[in-house]
């Protein structure tokens, strides 16, 4: 039990950074030429969200809105690399190489989901297959770039664990 206890709080921890560091880093993807910019939803995923549960608990004040907005940003960041550290011992991720490379894809799928999935199926976007491949890459990038992050906590803790 404290075993998994530790990989669930290194993934919580790699997601938290890595989560920060995405949302630093989005302003500067506005400083890349227009056909590298990667795709971004038309209006805020997290806004979006809070929006559907104000249709069914009635509208919430700007302050817990924009809270609930932000908050969903941090839990969807987090739960990944979570998951991730859920599985590790099914993955058999037990070296810091193994655990980077499916960080890595993580990232890749968290993309996937996002883009080709729930965002377009909600109306926040085009799907990103007729998104310009340039654009794809970049946003692409960006999340292998995360997922790879989000792990090296698990790719630290992992080994010692299971020493």
């Amino acid at each position: 039990m404290r075993n998994t206890l530790i990989k669930l709080a290194a993934g919580a921890v790699g997601g938290a950074v890595a989560t920060l560091l995405m949302t630093k880093s989005m302003p500067l993807a506005e400083k890349l030429p227009e056909k590298l910019k990667p795709a971004t939803p038309n209006r805020d995923p997290g806004d979006f969200m809070v929006e559907q549960c104000e249709k069914v608990v009635g509208p919430l004040s700007p302050k817990v809105h924009s809270g609930a907005a932000q908050g969903l940003h941090w839990a969807y960041g987090i739960t990944w690399p979570i998951g991730l550290a859920a599985l590790s011992g099914v993955l058999g991720l037990r070296t810091f190489g193994k655990t980077l490379a499916v960080g890595a894809a993580l990232g890749a799928v968290v993309w996937l989901v996002g883009y080709e999935g729930w965002l377009p199926a909600a109306g926040l976007t085009s799907p990103a297959h007729r998104v310009p491949l340039a654009k794809n890459a970049t946003g692409l990038a960006s999340h292998v770039a995360y997922g790879a992050l989000a792990s090296v906590p698990l790719a630290i803790a992992a080994p010692l664990i299971e020493a």
